[in-house]
């Protein structure tokens, strides 16, 4: 039987044969398992750190050139977006307050009798206020219609939360 060593050439006794050395250098291998640990807990780490700080409060300086308007002399318009993304629905006061005009030659007719009527009554701003998603074409559309001589138009986008 072999045994995987050199035979010399002499009696096959197990005097004569030398074992293979094993080679000098070894295979380059080292266990990184703690370093990949060390790897993730350093991610959540930052994770957890980065949102707790994103979900705290910011204090937010506040305005210095902008002013509330007076309820008693303004009036609101409120324009909110349809699931199509293309039609808009329009309510004559805050919110979604009063009836819903849907047809946009009503919207136009509806908006400029309703602040003529702001104006006769003693009113000097409109502000429309429309959803994040409608088109700004919609919105200039509305704002047109709401363009009476002797009234202030003001805009603003709202966020509605809807459930």
């Amino acid at each position: 039987m072999h045994s995987g060593g050199v035979n010399l050439g002499g009696a096959h006794g197990a005097d004569d044969t030398l074992l293979a050395r094993r080679p000098l250098e070894d295979d380059a291998e080292f266990d990184i398992t703690a370093m990949i640990d060390l790897v993730f807990m350093m991610n959540i780490y930052f994770l957890v750190s980065f949102l707790t700080a994103a979900m705290g409060e910011i204090a937010m300086p506040t305005a210095r050139h902008v002013a509330a308007l007076d309820p008693d002399t303004s009036v609101r318009i409120t324009v909110l977006g349809s699931l199509d993304g293309e039609s808009i629905s329009v309510y004559l006061g805050n919110g979604k307050e009063g009836e819903e005009i849907k047809d946009p030659e009503q919207q136009e007719t509806k908006v400029r009798e309703y602040v003529e009527k702001a104006l006769a009554d003693g009113k000097t701003n409109v502000l429309i206020k429309a959803e994040a998603k409608v088109q700004e074409g919609q919105v200039n559309r509305i704002s047109l219609a709401a363009a009476v001589e002797g009234m202030k138009l003001h805009a603003g986008v709202t966020e509605i939360d809807e459930p």
